[in-house]
């Protein structure tokens, strides 16, 4: 038993002496498996220089025409309020009042001319913002996406180009304010919950004869812009 032993111990060292005599070129081949990106050296690079190096790589006149194509395009990409249109012309009144669901603060002078911040309106105080400020303009809503309406509008704007706003809550406003040279802006939330615009077209302002509310009028086809125009102040 302890020759057989011996025997083992013995061959386990041949083993391993053979395989250490085994170049390393015959236990792993090589190959080169390319570059992935840019290299350097195993310091730290200046990266001042790797962004100027990656920069020369770069198409700019590409890079400035598709940007400017996205802002050429950008409005049309606008996503669209399904607003219904109207089927009868009817006209209502709007209170935009609320009531403040928290303290609103702001500076106040003080008797020795400092300024301090301080409560200017209480929670639960109801506020009307026409006490405030009066619109300059009305407003005129439209779904571009019926030829009549964007008739009516450019129509309409044509006839009263300081006095009146179009807001646009389908379509493309880039477009019509193009046509129009002047600006056109696409309809928001508020529009709809503060000012009750629930049709197109419509009318929406306030008369110095109603001064606390807001005159919203919507309007059935077929659309004529003098009809509209016996709406406005």
């Amino acid at each position: 038993m302890e020759n057989v032993v011996q025997y083992s111990k013995i061959a386990a060292l041949s083993v391993a002496l053979s395989a250490a005599a085994i170049p390393s070129a015959a236990l792993a081949s090589e190959q080169d498996l390319g570059v992935l990106g840019p290299t350097w050296e195993i310091i730290e690079p200046d990266m001042r220089l790797a962004i100027v190096a990656e920069a020369r790589g770069v198409d700019w006149g590409a890079v400035n025409e598709h940007l400017a194509e996205q802002a050429q395009n950008h409005t049309r990409d606008i996503p669209d309020w399904f607003v219904p249109i109207a089927e009868h012309t009817e006209t209502h009144f709007v209170d935009p009042s609320y009531t403040l669901g928290e303290d609103i603060e702001a500076l106040k002078r003080q008797p020795d001319g400092t300024y301090q911040w301080g409560v200017i309106y209480e929670a639960g105080t109801k506020v009307n913002p026409l006490e405030h400020m009066q619109p300059e303009s009305w407003l005129l809503v439209v779904d571009l996406r019926a030829d009549e309406q964007r008739e009516l509008a450019k129509s309409l704007k044509a006839r009263h180009p300081a006095n009146l706003t179009v807001i646009v809550t389908a379509g493309d406003p880039g477009d019509l304010a193009s046509d129009l040279g002047q600006a056109v802006y696409f309809a928001e939330e508020w529009h709809f919950d503060r000012l009750g615009i629930t049709h197109t077209p419509s009318l929406a302002g306030v008369r110095d004869s109603r001064p606390d509310v807001i005159e919203v009028t919507h309007f059935a086809y077929p659309y004529d812009a003098t009809t509209l125009e016996e709406y406005l102040p």
